[in-house]
């Protein structure tokens, strides 16, 4: 089932909407005044409803129908909870006139609807809230950036921007570089805590920055529980780029950054396609679970022997060890790591810094290794002459 907010053409369900109330301009004055809901379920609209408010941290269901052949089988009350997930944080209590049809007044007293007056029925919408939906929500958006390349704050503020728009108001939150704990819970709720390990990974930054996006339309009130869970879902099977792109990219940033590093042209040439068979390494290294440790020691040692193989080759002119070697370890360097470590550990996140820091540190000694074994190797074992 989907459920979608209509802002244009709502006077195209005027006739529909006329099964619930006849006096079709009481009908267009309210779809003015209000909001319009479409249930659909395998592109058949099922049932409709139409919202409005006033200035006291209320709304009132004005209209609700669902098409005589679907009634009876769950559509309606499926509505009504999303209409009170939509608007909790919003509004507090939901209300109906009674003046309604009987079987529409019996219809809201099963989803929960009680007498405020001799007018309304009404509803506290926070009563619809499932905390623990909300929590591993949260926890799943909090995962995905985390696992990408997400800072410390990022994750926390997404987290939290989730559960308060849901009404989970009382929430705590402790962020590592590779767990995530939370314990949060609402004024009648109980709190409910809920722990996950989230392994250091490879980042996928445009993963970061779609679902830093849908927290903020999750905070503006357009995307109820459901949707978002779907939309996560969505975004976490984001395809990266193609491996010739990735490869192209991995020679390109090799080559520039060796030739703005001070390296010459030809150098930054040489750089380009140690780059990219270093970064195919790298690649089909991770297709196959090798060590981390085994894929920069091995990166290194392929950087280093296919700079000390240019250098023999006459056509290339006079090339310099450091000149190809400052360009061709750039697709193995953890840049985005060591930046999010910098950061953390400037908004006092030392432990989770900390941790990135020395994660980031360990490559460069693990790609230095490499290059220095190969560099030995060459020396001392070929005495220097291939």
């Amino acid at each position: 089932m989907n459920i979608r907010q209509v802002t244009d053409g709502k006077e195209d369900y005027i006739e529909l909407l006329r099964m619930g109330d006849p006096d079709e301009s009481r009908i267009r004055k309210v779809l003015e005044e209000g909001e319009l809901f479409l249930l659909e379920e395998h592109g058949k609209l099922r049932t409709l409803c139409v919202v409005i408010f006033s200035e006291e941290k209320k709304c009132e269901i004005k209209n609700i129908v669902t098409i005589e052949k679907d009634r009876g089988k769950g559509y309606g009350r499926y509505m009504i909870h999303y209409i009170c997930e939509h608007y909790c944080s919003q509004y507090d209590w939901g209300y109906m006139k009674k003046d309604r049809c009987r079987d529409i007044m019996e219809f809201c007293e099963k989803c929960g609807f009680t007498d405020e007056d001799e007018v309304y029925l009404k509803k506290e919408l926070m009563s619809e809230i499932d905390t623990k939906r909300v929590i591993n929500l949260a926890m799943e958006a909090g995962r995905m950036l985390l696992k990408n390349g997400g800072e410390i704050f990022r994750v926390e503020e997404t987290m939290m921007r989730i559960c308060r728009r849901f009404g989970v108001k009382y929430v705590e939150l402790f962020t590592l570089s590779h767990g995530l704990f939370i314990c949060a819970g609402t004024d009648k709720e109980k709190l409910y805590t809920k722990v996950k390990q989230v392994p250091l990974s490879s980042t996928h930054l445009g993963i970061v920055a779609e679902v830093n996006d849908l927290s903020r339309e999750i905070a503006a009130g357009h995307v109820g529980i459901e949707e978002a869970i779907k939309k996560l879902k969505k975004i976490d099977k984001m395809p990266v780029k193609r491996i010739p792109y990735q490869i192209a990219a991995a020679g390109l940033s090799a080559g520039g950054l060796g030739y703005l590093l001070g390296g010459t042209s030809m150098e930054a040439f040489v750089a380009f396609f140690v780059g990219c068979v270093v970064f195919s390494w790298s690649l089909f290294a991770g297709k196959h679970g090798v060590s981390k440790i085994l894929v920069h020691i091995v990166g290194g040692i392929i950087i280093a022997s296919m700079a000390l193989a240019a250098m023999q080759i006459p056509l290339l002119g006079e090339l310099r060890m450091e000149g190809i070697v400052t360009g061709g370890i750039m697709p193995l360097v953890p840049g985005l790591a060591f930046v999010n470590a910098i950061r953390d550990l400037a908004d006092s996140d030392y432990l989770a810094g900390t941790v990135k820091m020395i994660d980031a540190i360990m490559v460069f000694v693990y790609i230095a290794i490499g290059v220095g074994t190969a560099l030995s190797v060459y020396h001392h074992v070929l005495g220097g002459i291939l």
